[in-house]
This record gives structure tokens, C-alpha cells and sequence, in this order.
């Protein structure tokens, strides 16, 4: 991306989105730019229009395309018509480098397991993509944590079929630090795969001294994206453009349409969303190694998962 786009900031900042187009040269990355500051402005027009416009200065990149398709759609039929389906997300998390991004993941969870007999906590299980392939014999008992029902049943349903003795908490991990029957309990190993940055900040060194207190082992899976506290700087941008570009390759077959309408397109330009409340929390991988030192682990290793197109994915294995 050139340094157009810094200069678009501060003409931004200074006098807003006008000043800003004013400002910028016609190639698709300085118009995908101006496209997301026009939505961050609820100005979904103009923000289809830079998309078209960037759309048509490279007909043949997938990001300006995609972009294009979901912000008229946007002006056409208004934001809260346009969120992430089920459809979409379900097409994303099992193609492209999601299935080598899982299957790295479970085979990482594994080699961490005890020989021995251990109880096992999960937190944000989801539908056991990660944790069910991940099981050994050792395993004698699993605690489900996962607040959406629909994938807690489905994952509760597969250790029915294999015979694994299980308890399921319906709720994320605060509600579940706050149960009763929580409190005593302990387990040889815990593990939550990218479900914690669904941890508001100011709550994740409680729930890692919760966690140390209570386990052996905790088994973190997360990215390593850079900080995106300002999701509309130019140093964000570049990298929020960049990867997308790069993960909308990975499905640049059947399943294009479903995946970049259906989940891609509402996640990047969500990043924009000055309305929407945030329910995502990613942060540095150094940060998460920080804050389990602060908990109290004496010793925190991180091992690379796989090179996932959005950011890293590394492994920390915190031990008390």
C-alpha cells in the first residue's frame, strides 16, 4: 500500500471524509480506504461508490470485487441486513487454511496431553473442532464450556458417540468462574483454542488467575495480529487489506460468494463499525505470554501452529 493512504488519514482527521477523497489518488487501495472510512461514517453510498470505483481500477483483485458486491448491498438494504450468516461462517471455518489451521492445532493439543489418566477443561469448545480430534485415551473426563448452545449440543452429542464421560456449562468463562460447583474443582489440563480474545481486557488476568489456581497445564491457541485499538490508521488498514486479500484467495472457488458475503466482508468492514459493540479482542501474542506471567505461571513456551493468512497462530503452554 502506498503512502496514500497517510495522507488520506490526515486529511481525514483534519476535515473528514470530503477532504479525504480530495486527497487520494485513484488506485484501489486508496479507494478501498476511502470506502471504510465512508462506512465508518454511515455514509454507505459513497462508501459502495469508492468500492466500485477501486473494483474497477483492478477487475481483477477478489478484495475491490467482494467489497464492492457487499457494500451496495449495504446501501441497498441497510447494515443489520448484511451480518455474518451461519451459512458463511460454517463454508469458512472448514475450508481453505482453516483445515490445515485445525488440524495443526489438535495435533499440537495432543502431543501436551498426559500419558497418564486427566481431566480435561475446555473453554470455548465451540463444536469441538479442535478438541475432538485432539483426544486420546488418556482423557478420562472433559468439562464443556461454550455460551452458544446449537455447538455445545453438537460437540456434547460426538463424546456421547465415543463414550466420553463429560460436563457441559452452557456459558462463557466469567458465568462459569462465577458457578458454584466450579469452584472446587481442578483439572490436570486446560485449553481454550482463539476463543479467550472473546475476553473483554480488563477481565483476562482474573480468568488466568482463575485458571492458574485450578490446572496444571493451560493450553492457549491464538493469532498474533498486530494491535487494532485504531482499526482505521493507515498501519492498521495496510494489514487489514493485505490479509484479507490474501484469505479471500484461499476460497477463490464455489465457495467464494458464500464465504466473502457471508463472513469475510461483514468482519472487515465490521472492524469499521463505529456502532457495533465489540465482541472480539485480539491482541499480540507477547501480550497473552505477559498476562500469564502476571497470573502467576512460572513457565510460559510458544510453539508455532501455522501460518494462518489473517496472522500467525502459535501455541502457548503456560505451567504453574
Amino acid at each position: 500500500m502506498s503512502d496514500d493512504v497517510f495522507h488520506i488519514w490526515n486529511h481525514y482527521r483534519t476535515g473528514g471524509l470530503g477532504a479525504a477523497a480530495r486527497a487520494a489518488a485513484s488506485h484501489p487501495e486508496s479507494l478501498l480506504y476511502l470506502a471504510l472510512l465512508a462506512f465508518a461514517d454511515e455514509r454507505y453510498a459513497e462508501a459502495a461508490a469508492f468500492a466500485e470505483g477501486a473494483a474497477r481500477a483492478d477487475p481483477e483483485a477478489l478484495l475491490p470485487r467482494a467489497a464492492a458486491v457487499y457494500l451496495a448491498r449495504v446501501a441497498r438494504e441497510g447494515k443489520r441486513d448484511v451480518y455474518v450468516s451461519a451459512e458463511g461462517f460454517s463454508v469458512f471455518i472448514r475450508g481453505g487454511g482453516n483445515v490445515p489451521l485445525y488440524q495443526e492445532t489438535s495435533a499440537a493439543l495432543a502431543r501436551c496431553y498426559p500419558s497418564e489418566p486427566f481431566e480435561l477443561l475446555d473453554i470455548g469448545v465451540g463444536d469441538g473442532m479442535a478438541m475432538l480430534p485432539a483426544l486420546t485415551p488418556a482423557v478420562r473426563r472433559v468439562t464443556l464450556v461454550e455460551p452458544a448452545a446449537p455447538l455445545l449440543a453438537r460437540t456434547t452429542q460426538e463424546l456421547t458417540t465415543r463414550g466420553v464421560t463429560f460436563d457441559a456449562f452452557a456459558g462463557g468463562l466469567r458465568e462459569f468462574v462465577a458457578e458454584p460447583r466450579a469452584q472446587p474443582r481442578h483439572w490436570e489440563v486446560a485449553q481454550a483454542t482463539f476463543s479467550l480474545q472473546s475476553l473483554a481486557p480488563p477481565d483476562r488476568l482474573a480468568s488466568l488467575n482463575w485458571l492458574r489456581a485450578r490446572c496444571e497445564v493451560l493450553l492457549i491457541a491464538e493469532f498474533d495480529p498486530p494491535r487494532m485499538d485504531e482499526p482505521l490508521s493507515p498501519e492498521t488498514v495496510r494489514h487489514v487489506l493485505a490479509r484479507y486479500g490474501e484469505g479471500l484467495a484461499e476460497y477463490a472457488g464455489a465457495d467464494f460468494e458464500t464465504v466473502a458475503q457471508g463472513f469475510l466482508m461483514p468482519v472487515l468492514f465490521g472492524y469499521a463499525d463505529r456502532g457495533m459493540t465489540r465482541t472480539n479482542f485480539e491482541q499480540p501474542i507477547a501480550h497473552w505470554e505477559q498476562l500469564l506471567h502476571e497470573a502467576g505461571f512460572a513457565r510460559v513456551d510458544r510453539r508455532l501452529l501455522y501460518p494462518y493468512w489473517w496472522a500467525p497462530a502459535w501455541l502457548l503452554v503456560a505451567r504453574s
